[in-house]
């Protein structure tokens, strides 16, 4: 194998409590120690995540301040001074396999490649919310076919040239700019290669109100996305239609509500929509009981409700807001 250099990228912002690991397993590498290097991009970071990194050598691990931006506005300031042709992302609360950077960065030997990722397993599993999510998520990445529309950039290597050929990340995302990204990779006639070998363990959102918050946010950019890309909402290897249409369940009983409200008829069809949710939901989270073998899993169901939840609330939200912009606009002209 001819072993490209490589810059690892990690935005990080107070990760004290997880930098070690990280930067450990990065530096464990089945890689010639002298092909790659890593670039810390620290959001103003105050809780002693400096402190420990300065325990690590300097030629081999940098630190950027890239002040108080997203991920894509960092990513595509710094993509200009590396010299790379080969870029890694890895999130700072996580940690990758001895073997990532190899079995990810041989995928790109194919010239039409343009990214390759792994699976996604659960740092803190000890804990019960982040095991369910972990379950959840870990399903989903162990159906992926080889060749993928896109993957989370918690653990991913790109091909710089392409990056930089399709017109960096959209800056307008402050998440979800990792599936809007893949599929301008794809459009572009380039593909993105999962490798089940290629092993991440990412500490989840310990708290199902974390949860709730992280997929607000998803919900209110996805609006962004959709706008720009409308078929993404066909679903994709990561986000399928199923996933993508259970908000419209939602949306059916309030919209049976309002019916309801001037044409009457028992009530408890306004909730049918909801119910039939549940129940799909409750039959997932059995599947996964069995078959990770982890009765408690049967909570993974909570899961399933609060994400479409979140996703709604937040695409209404971004949904206001570009209506306020728009008339505000509209008003001073």
């Amino acid at each position: 194998m001819n072993y490209p250099h490589v810059t690892i990228l990690i935005p990080i912002k107070n990760v004290a409590k997880y930098i070690k690991e990280c930067l450990d397993a990065l530096l464990n590498q089945n890689y010639p120690q002298d092909r790659y290097e890593i670039w810390l991009l620290d959001n103003n970071s105050n809780d002693g995540t400096l402190e420990i990194v300065a325990n690590y050598p300097k030629e081999k691990i940098k630190v950027v301040q890239t002040g108080i931006d997203s991920p894509p506005v960092k990513y595509n300031r710094i993509f200009p001074q590396i010299k790379s042709e080969i870029i890694g992302l890895v999130d700072g609360d996580a940690n990758v396999d001895r073997e990532w950077l190899k079995k990810t960065v041989e995928q790109l030997e194919d010239p039409k490649v343009a990214g390759a990722t792994g699976v996604i397993l659960t740092a803190n599993s000890n804990k019960l919310i982040p095991r369910i999510i972990g379950y959840e998520l870990q399903d989903r990445y162990e159906k992926m076919p080889r060749e993928i529309k896109r993957a989370a950039t918690m653990h991913i290597v790109y091909r710089k040239s392409v990056i930089e050929k399709i017109g960096g990340f959209n800056e307008q995302l402050k998440t979800g700019y990792d599936a809007e990204i893949g599929h301008r990779i794809n459009n572009a006639g380039y593909k993105i290669i999962f490798v089940p070998e290629a092993k991440v363990w990412h500490n989840h959102r310990e708290s199902l109100l974390a949860f709730f918050r992280q997929q607000y946010e998803y919900g209110k950019f996805a609006i962004i996305r959709y706008f720009k890309l409308p078929k993404m909402l066909k679903g994709d290897n990561v986000s399928s239609f199923w996933m993508i249409s259970q908000p419209l369940f939602y949306a059916a009983s309030l919209l049976l509500f309002v019916v309801w409200l001037f044409y009457k008829f028992p009530w408890y069809l306004i909730l049918a929509p909801i119910i039939v949710l549940l129940i799909v939901y409750i039959f997932s989270a059995i599947r996964l009981s069995v078959k990770y073998k982890d009765p408690s899993a049967i909570f993974a169901f909570v899961v399933y409700f609060l994400r479409p939840v979140g996703w709604s609330l937040g695409a209404i939200s971004m949904i206001s807001k570009l209506m306020i912009e728009k008339i505000t606009d509209q008003n001073r002209s």
